[in-house]
């Protein structure tokens, strides 16, 4: 009982509440309040390509697409490019590639999603990451995350935290 008064208490007031039920609660669960921002949704569902001299091996790739397939997303498959030209995206896909010019010495990885004009509708992304980060935990599911449009969302322990030490694999409120 007193559990569910602190619940209370700590979600008045709060224009955005984050739902939880009592009988999963970790308690890291107690103190997120709000929820993750979506800025895009993917008309289709996206492929994966892998650019290989990002050195993310498919192994990498399944279990990274396998953290989103387990909260509803659904993709069109995982391939390999060995071109040299391999830095493109193509519609519906999401590329992980090399860094270009002007990609910041301090980040692991980035990501761009492209969308149609008027619409939040993404119809491509491109991931960034460098070989050294390639096969380090969370990165790409953080970043694939971003791909699918979810913005940073900086609770301790949650996939999109921006702080790599501080994410992890929680999933507050990222199903659609």
């Amino acid at each position: 009982m007193g559990l569910l008064i602190f619940l209370f208490l700590l979600t008045c007031g709060q224009s955005e509440q984050h739902i939880i039920k009592v009988s999963s609660m970790r308690p890291a669960d107690i103190i997120t309040i709000g929820r993750p921002i979506r800025q895009g949704t993917w008309p289709v569902k996206p492929s994966l390509r892998i650019c290989d001299d990002t050195k993310v091996s498919m192994l990498r790739a399944q279990r990274a697409l396998r953290f989103w397939e387990s909260l509803g997303y659904d993709f069109d498959g995982i391939f390999t490019d060995s071109s040299p030209s391999c830095m493109n995206p193509r519609y519906g896909e999401i590329i992980v590639t090399l860094p270009e010019g002007g990609f910041a010495d301090w980040h692991m990885a980035s990501t761009r999603t492209y969308t149609t004009i008027g619409t939040d509708d993404i119809v491509k992304a491109k991931i960034h990451i460098l070989p050294i980060y390639a096969r380090k935990e969370r990165v790409l599911e953080h970043e694939i995350g971003h791909a699918l449009g979810w913005k940073h969302y900086n609770k301790k322990f949650h996939i999109m935290n921006s702080i790599w030490q501080n994410g992890g694999y929680g999933h507050f409120g990222l199903r659609e």
